[in-house]
């Protein structure tokens, strides 16, 4: 049974200064079978196989929600939801929860923050305890105006990052984080703590050529990609059974909420065509996130601090493409949702070697803090994943389950909703919480249904004592009541709001 760390779990503090760096990379949106480390069918992904290769791979590695907001909570705070309120899609974060950052900054590290979705933003808390912070979308305006254009006067990062523009098409910021990530690291006085989230592969599913047209040849873009940002209709795509608009909006992702709700209700709002093309889109956003990503590990190699860094690799969660009759990610609980990559290297680490016992993100706190030496804080619901000198559990032991939940949502979009029943609009704003272990899925739901899944076969199970013994543990972790999200009374930014519209939250 998971029980929370206690204070005699955790490693000590060092007597000493801080020695080893430690860079966390979540990856937005990567299914773990996306990557040439994990599936034998996967694009390829050599950089990460070399990260892989350098450390250890845990191969059940699960998210506990399937967005970004109550992700990312619980790997800076090592607690779930129910824990700390901090689920749904707009949440914030407690004065008395303490995050990762805090813990490192507290520890003499300089501690490095660059967030991906606005959704991680300073608004929401999870800015806490970084030195620095650097939120792009609140810093860049890609569409012409004099703000704009006195940033591309000043600014350098931002002038390469409008070259890259015109010459090569939108990477949605992927370059210039790994830039603004590098220049952290070389500015830094001590050892440093840097957490960088990439949404490359978060819809839109747009990278730039040739990692597209690999996938597609049908796909037609204009010899000046600069030109796709002000006149859409010079992308084209040819293939008598696609219908172009559709699958666009699809891959655009602007009206997310929407198409998911019909994707559900129908099974067919996007045929399998389209489906084949998003996914093939998909990939191909995995190939630049990789090549990204090596650029950045080599950057580490030439500058001699790979060595002497613990890197790890992961994603907040996964996504959909019409498995379970779901799109993109939020909402439900299955595991192509919460299935995600984990890899861990660096000093005290195994090399080349991987882990098949089920783990959890929650458990980030404490691994990071036992690989630094470091003490985490004792309410942390997560474990340390190598003890001293490397050894693969500490004394909790492997996990029997791992636990995952999404809030009840306030009206998941009004007008999306309303274009579809009560039964699908039910299915995507019910609360839910989940227990899954090597073998099966426990479901309990907030309107007071409940499932129990062979997770092999993906069949509903009738196994009342099995369904009892799972629902106790899962109370005993999560508790009874469900995150109740509160979006609907927030008020943005210029900047969040336009970061929002791009990936697909606001429409």
């Amino acid at each position: 049974m998971d029980s929370p760390t206690d204070a005699t779990s955790t490693t000590p503090a060092s007597a000493d200064a801080p020695s080893s760096n430690v860079l966390l990379v979540i990856c937005d949106t990567l299914r773990v079978d996306a990557l040439s480390c994990y599936a034998d069918d996967a694009p390829p992904t050599p950089n990460l196989d070399r990260l892989a290769a350098e450390g250890t791979t845990f191969e059940n590695a699960f998210a506990v929600g399937s967005w970004t907001p109550p992700s990312h909570g619980a790997v800076f705070t090592g607690r779930y939801p129910s824990e700390t309120g901090f689920g749904g899609a707009w949440p914030s974060l407690s004065p008395g929860e303490t995050t990762m950052a805090e813990r490192f900054g507290e520890a003499g590290y300089d501690t490095i923050g660059i967030p991906g979705p606005s959704k991680m933003g300073s608004p929401v808390g999870l800015d806490r305890g970084f030195d620095e912070y650097y939120e792009v979308y609140e810093e860049m305006e890609k569409r012409p105006s004099v703000p704009y254009l006195r940033q591309v006067l000043t600014d350098e990062f931002v002038r390469r990052d409008l070259w890259r523009l015109a010459t090569r098409g939108n990477d949605y910021y992927t370059r210039i984080k790994v830039e603004k990530l590098q220049r952290y690291i070389s500015e830094a006085d001590a050892p440093w703590f840097a957490m960088a989230n990439l949404t490359t592969v978060h819809a839109p599913y747009w990278v730039p050529n040739p990692y597209m047209r690999e996938e597609t040849s049908e796909l037609q873009r204009p010899f000046f990609p600069l030109l796709e940002e002000f006149l859409p209709s010079t992308v084209r795509f040819d293939r008598d059974d696609v219908r172009p608009e559709r699958l666009f909006a699809a891959a655009d992702g602007a009206s997310a909420t929407s198409i998911a709700m019909r994707q559900y209700e129908t099974g067919d709002y996007l045929n399998e065509a389209e489906l084949s093309v998003l996914r093939a889109w998909y990939r191909a956003c995995v190939r630049y996130l990789d090549s990204q990503l090596g650029e950045l590990f080599d950057w580490l190699d030439e500058t001699g601090r790979r060595e002497e860094t613990h890197v790890v690799l992961t994603s907040d969660h996964g996504e959909c493409f019409g498995e379970h009759g779901a799109m993109y990610h939020g909402y439900f609980l299955h595991d192509e949702l919460l299935h995600v990559p984990l890899v861990v290297s660096g000093p005290d680490v195994p090399s080349d070697a991987r882990r098949s016992d089920l783990v959890s993100l929650v458990d980030l706190f404490d691994t990071l803090c036992d690989l630094s030496g470091i003490e985490a804080p004792e309410k942390t619901s997560g474990r340390a994943l190598f003890g001293a000198g490397g050894d693969e559990t500490d004394a909790h032991g492997e996990r029997d389950a791992v636990f995952a939940e999404t809030a009840i949502m306030d009206e998941s979009d009004r007008e999306a909703a309303a274009e579809v029943s009560e039964e699908t609009r039910s299915a995507f704003e019910t609360g839910k919480k989940s227990i899954r272990t090597q073998s099966h899925r426990f479901e309990r739901r907030s309107d007071g249904r409940e499932y129990l899944y062979d997770v092999q076969t993906g069949d509903e199970v009738d196994d009342a004592e099995l369904e009892e013994s799972l629902r106790e543990q899962l109370t005993e972790t999560l508790g009874e009541e469900f995150v109740v999200d509160g979006q609907r009374e927030r008020e943005y930014s210029a900047g969040v709001e336009r970061n929002l519209r791009e990936l697909g939250y606001l429409e």
